[in-house]
């Protein structure tokens, strides 16, 4: 029996979510030394000498670019889809948005139009590496260094991306990963910022030990988020269960499963949420201690299943990457005409697949800065996610394939 093939995969097993949240009931959340452990072998794995664990990767973002003491109305550089909390956070600290466009081979800013952007009030840029492509980060900092901007690199969807035999966090001033649901090192949240400057990481453990004591019932729902999810995802629950059911909304509301974990909110906010300013947990660096150890391991896994597919299926359109770069593929996108229509297709042969959740901050109608970037326009309406990850097995794959050179 051909089992459907879910849009994504939480990585870690059930049995894990449930020892955690057991575990969560009772484990001591404030022990700093697991903590100042985990912080160390993440730095570590990034080839950095600190690392400093904040609750959300907006939060290590807000706390690098306010260590940096910019003019009110400084600007700063951003990817045009990324998640909103981090342009929150830009504004809250009294600073202008500049939306760049990006490539559309490497998913990362477009190095000639970031050039064109810099000026006398740019004072940080933050690159994204979408979906793990690498573009040639070196270019990319390199005209940012002319100008002695400070750079942010925003890895969350590219750990243990390379280009030049070096990891990708490792570039900028300071690199920030988002340990969050469906990551390939997932904490139950949580950014860990790295750098490699001794003053810059003392005054972010500074600000580091004045964030709030963790609260153990936001820790316990994020557990249970991954939970759902990850049962949800366990192929004989998918095919009889959430399956159909996805089949059945997308024909009472066209278009409304088409965002790979559903609608986010849009609104602007008054405040930065005190959520955002809780400590991380101990309980979360012993999650991620273990995650570590099967991190490599999974992602070569996921590395075949993409060379594989896209080997076989040549006339796809797939973002290239760059010359020099070794992409990481947390998630396969490929380029349609007509995603809704192609995803209405790949189910008819139990294939799920999705857009990405992530906005398009460039253009939120509640926000007052905006950017033209029709590049970014077409990844996020006409891209879809290929199932590549962990798990899926050889005649998995080759239903990918056909399907992909049979109905695009």
């Amino acid at each position: 029996m051909n089992l459907a093939i879910p849009r994504g995969i939480i990585y870690h097993s059930v049995l894990d979510d449930l020892k955690w949240l057991v575990t969560s009931l009772v484990a001591k959340l404030d022990d700093q030394p697991v903590v100042a452990a985990f912080e160390t072998r993440f730095a570590q794995l990034l080839g950095r000498k600190h690392c400093v664990a904040f609750p959300f990767a907006r939060t290590a973002i807000y706390y690098a670019l306010k260590r940096q003491h910019f003019p009110h109305g400084s600007e700063i550089i951003m990817p045009p889809i990324s998640i909103k909390g981090i342009l929150d956070v830009v504004l809250a600290l009294g600073l202008v948005p500049v939306f760049v466009d990006i490539d559309k081979d490497t998913l990362c800013f477009d190095e000639v139009l970031l050039e064109k952007a810099l000026n006398a009030k740019t004072r940080a840029v933050i690159i994204t590496y979408l979906f793990g492509m690498v573009p040639d980060v070196e270019k990319l900092v390199a005209v940012c260094r002319t100008r002695g901007v400070f750079v942010i690199e925003d890895f969350s969807q590219c750990l243990n991306g390379q280009f030049a035999d070096r990891k990708i966090g490792s570039f900028g001033e300071v690199g920030v990963y988002s340990a969050s649901s469906i990551k390939t090192l997932d904490t139950y949240g949580g950014g860990l910022l790295v750098c490699d400057d001794e003053a810059l990481a003392e005054a972010l453990r500074a600000d580091q030990a004045q964030l709030a004591p963790p609260v153990r019932t936001q820790l316990w729902q994020k557990i249970v988020t991954d939970l759902i999810r990850n049962v949800a995802t366990t192929r004989l629950v998918f095919h009889f269960g959430v399956f159909p059911l996805l089949g059945l909304l997308a024909k009472l509301k066209p278009n409304s499963v088409l965002k790979h974990t559903g609608d986010r909110d849009k609104a602007m906010i008054d405040e930065l949420p005190g959520e955002w300013f809780c400590a991380y947990t101990a309980l979360q660096a012993r999650v991620g201690l273990e995650g570590l150890v099967s991190l490599e391991a999974l992602d070569q896994e996921r590395l075949h299943n993409v060379a594989e597919i896209k080997a076989a299926a040549p006339a796809v359109d797939f973002p290239r990457g760059s010359t020099g770069g070794v992409p990481i593929y947390w998630q396969l996108l490929a380029y349609f005409a007509d995603p809704a229509a192609t995803q209405q297709r790949w189910h008819g042969k139990k294939i799920d697949t999705a857009t990405t959740s992530l906005l398009k901050i460039s253009d939120l109608p509640a926000y007052p800065y905006h950017g033209d970037t029709p590049n970014a326009d077409k990844l996020y309406s006409n891209s879809l996610f290929i199932p590549c990850f962990p798990g899926l097995n050889a005649a998995d794959r080759q239903r990918i394939i056909q399907v992909l050179n049979d109905v695009g």
